[in-house]
């Protein structure tokens, strides 16, 4: 840091008042211990090393070498007043303390007050790559400075890309500086002006001004984003965005969080259009439902660690209409940039710009062991013209782990209480208890079973019955069985050859059938907010194939070897087959399908740089895919990575290819490229290209985006040492 410099002779010149003794002598070399630490000695290297008595005044002439720890001071002339504490450093000064570097003509130093004066001064600031250049700086204070015709940049070497000129300014480390008649220069061509401003000079987080977005949109003309970061205090922090439209309006936004802790930490966001002045004009073109005035969409998600070890989890989801999403997706504080961020912080996601119900819930949770509890509310907003979603305001669930009763007999619970409210249609309160009760057993080493049997009681009151049918009260008790039957086969295979990355791998081959019984319980009583448990009678059969790698990974603490294993390939088929389906009596011109589709899927991860997922679904009735997803992730060292996602529905009838690009072209230029496109309507949903240029101080990204109805480009700057954004 910058004081370091200036407290310099606190810690040299020192040494030649306490040691006054062997200052006196004529010497090449001295040395001397600090009376306060007396812990390291001050070495002084001169070609001449004298002392005045008469006017007490230390002399260093010739090749000047004053060093103590990482401290370094050279100069051709050095000279301290007893008297007056007052020490003064001549010819090819150089200082340097902890990476941080000093150079100059001439320095003077008052030791008591801790200032001082440096001619024709460089400074170099190591943790954030500044260097500052001055006519005259002036160390006024513990921590503060006034520079004289200067400059700053985050550049290095002689001919910088960018810097800051200014005939005079202030700076107080770990607050804030004044700048008089600056201008930012660019290959030393003045750019941008201003006879006054003041910026924050902290070394931690600091408020201010945030670099600018500027852009420009088909649909919301030029755009301008100015952001304001207001570091409230070490675990708070907060940003405020005004987003310019020239068609739309000046949106308003605010971004709030804080990180108590990796268990607690919390962002809320509120963005603000108060007057929407393209809302008529898209509503006439029939991009929107309706025109609008005011917009606004307020989101949060919150971990809160709770006394006793409670957690409390929050997601909150509520926006002023049902077409502000699909607008306002791309803005800069828009729904892309959003869902990135919580994922990245609270590894839960937002629901897509399409979706019409939003989730809004508080979940507290509870484990006691094998026991645990949760309960909170959920609410969801209805945007479009239906009020029958049921909230659950609120819910609690008690649950335990499967437990021994007696020898290999379990027991493992759920119960559940549920207030169901919605505006329209039927609501109430639903109690639900599920004990179960199962028997794990081994054939040898060739066949695992295992039976169980649940029975679960419901109990439901209705607060305002609909229907003469439904009981205000009632209860309802449906049994269920079920039987589990697996076995593996495996083979191991050796590779004399490493070629391959593994030294072994494990072929597991895993048959299961799963019988599942539920009788037909008589459940027309029922209000609608009690989900009905079907009849079922039903066998399910699994065919699982799983490799695993086994490598050498290294040697441990005693020489052991230590090895590693990935499962990198399963491959899963599993069908259903419905034996009420099978028994039931149909007409001629009907018939049966007790056969669900077969469903496949496939994993395949052979290292950290490439993964292939797969599912299908295939009826054997028309024999026609219901549905595909493929996808495919290839990265490399380099930071260069492909996606790519092939998705289908034949109920839906939709095809789609999702395709995802990062390209580091060299260590200067890099590029990004995202295609959502259609293949059934032969149209592209949003196409997004991007490309970034970073030097050693600076950068700058430029995004091209096609989304829909509209066509928008924006700009981001980074400066560094300064900020990017």
């Amino acid at each position: 840091m910058p004081n370091r410099f200036w407290t310099f002779g606190v810690f040299i010149f020192s040494a030649m008042i306490l040691g006054s003794a062997l200052f006196s002598q004529a010497a090449v070399k001295g040395s001397a211990t600090d009376a306060g630490t007396a812990k390291e000695p001050y070495n002084i290297e001169a070609l001449e090393l004298s002392y005045d008595q008469d006017t007490e005044i230390y002399t260093a002439i010739g090749e000047v070498i004053i060093k103590k720890g990482g401290r370094v001071l050279k100069c051709d002339y050095a000279q301290v007043d007893h008297k007056t504490m007052i020490a003064k450093a001549r010819g090819h000064v150089e200082f340097t303390a902890d990476g941080d570097e000093l150079r100059g003509e001439e320095l003077t130093v008052d030791l008591k007050k801790q200032t001082g004066e440096v001619t024709k001064g460089r400074l170099f600031l190591k943790k954030n790559n500044f260097h500052v250049t001055g006519e005259q700086i002036w160390k006024t204070g513990e921590s503060s400075y006034r520079v004289l015709n200067g400059t700053i940049t985050s550049c290095d070497g002689e001919k910088v890309p960018w810097e800051i000129k200014a005939r005079e300014f202030i700076v107080t480390v770990e607050g804030y500086g004044q700048v008089w008649h600056s201008s930012f220069r660019v290959k030393d061509i003045p750019v941008l002006y201003a006879p006054y401003m003041i910026f924050p000079a902290k070394t931690k987080r600091q408020s201010g001004l945030l670099m600018p977005e500027p852009g420009y949109s088909s649909r919301d003309g030029i755009t301008f984003n100015l952001p304001f970061y207001w570091a409230i205090s070490d675990n708070t922090d907060a940003t405020f965005n005004e987003y310019f439209m020239s068609r739309r309006g000046m949106m308003q936004g605010a971004e709030f969080r804080y990180a108590l802790s990796p268990y607690s930490k919390g962002t809320l966001m509120l963005d603000y259009l108060f007057k929407d002045g393209l809302s008529d004009e898209e509503y006439k073109k029939g991009n929107i439902s309706k025109p609008y005035t005011e917009r606004y969409w307020f989101r949060s998600k919150i971990n809160q660690r709770l006394p006793w070890n409670m957690d409390l989890k929050m997601d909150l989801d509520w926006v002023s209409d049902r077409d502000y999403l699909k607008e306002f997706r791309s803005i800069p504080n828009g729904l892309d940039r959003n869902r990135k961020t919580f994922l990245s912080n609270f590894s839960r996601d937002l629901e897509d710009e399409t979706q019409l119900v939003r989730r809004n819930a508080a979940v507290f949770t509870k484990n006691f062991g094998t026991y645990s509890f949760s309960g909170g509310f959920t609410f969801y907003q209805e945007l479009g013209d239906t009020t029958t979603t049921l909230n659950q305001l609120p819910y609690a669930t008690f649950d335990a782990t499967k437990q021994a009763l007696w020898k290999d007999l379990y027991l493992q619970w759920s119960s559940s209480y549920y207030h169901y409210w919605r505006e329209s249609s039927d609501r109430g309160h639903v109690v639900e208890l599920t004990p179960t009760l199962s028997y794990p057993t081994k054939f040898g080493n060739y066949l695992k079973l295992e039976g169980s049997m649940s029975m679960t009681e419901t109990l439901y009151q209705v607060d305002n019955k609909l229907s003469s049918s439904v009981k205000s009260f009632g209860n309802r008790f449906v049994p269920n069985l079920r039987l589990d039957m697996s076995t593996d086969i495996q083979k191991i295979f050796q590779f004399s050859d490493e070629s391959s990355g593994f030294q072994k791998m494990k072929h597991n081959i895993r048959p299961q059938v799963i019988y599942n019984y539920t009788p037909e319980i008589d459940q027309g009583s029922l209000p609608s907010f009690v989900s009905a448990l079907s009849k079922t009678n039903t066998v399910t059969y699994y065919l699982i194939n799983t490799f695993t790698g086994k490598s050498l990974r290294g040697k441990g603490k005693q020489g052991e070897d230590l090895f590693s294993y990935l499962d990198f390939v399963q491959i899963k088929f599993y069908q259903t087959y419905d034996i009420n389906e099978a028994k039931k009596e149909v007409s001629a011109s009907e018939s049966k399908r007790p056969f669900s589709s077969i469903y496949g899927q496939l994993e395949f991860s052979p290292s950290s740089y490439l993964a292939l997922r797969s599912s299908a679904g295939w009826s054997p009735y028309n024999g026609l895919m219901d549905y595909q997803s493929h996808n495919l992730t290839l990265s490399d060292k380099k930071g260069n990575s492909a996606y790519v996602e092939y998705l289908s529905s034949s109920g839906e009838q939709v095809r789609q290819l999702n395709t995802n690009l990062n390209w580091n072209i060299s260590s200067l230029w890099s590029a990004s490229f995202l295609n959502r496109y259609s293949l059934d309507q032969k149209k592209n949903y949003e196409t997004t290209v991007g490309l970034t240029y970073t030097q050693q101080c600076w950068g700058i990204k430029i995004y091209y985006s096609d989304i829909a109805d509209d066509k928008r480009i924006y700009f981001t700057f980074s400066l560094k040492g300064l900020g990017e954004f």
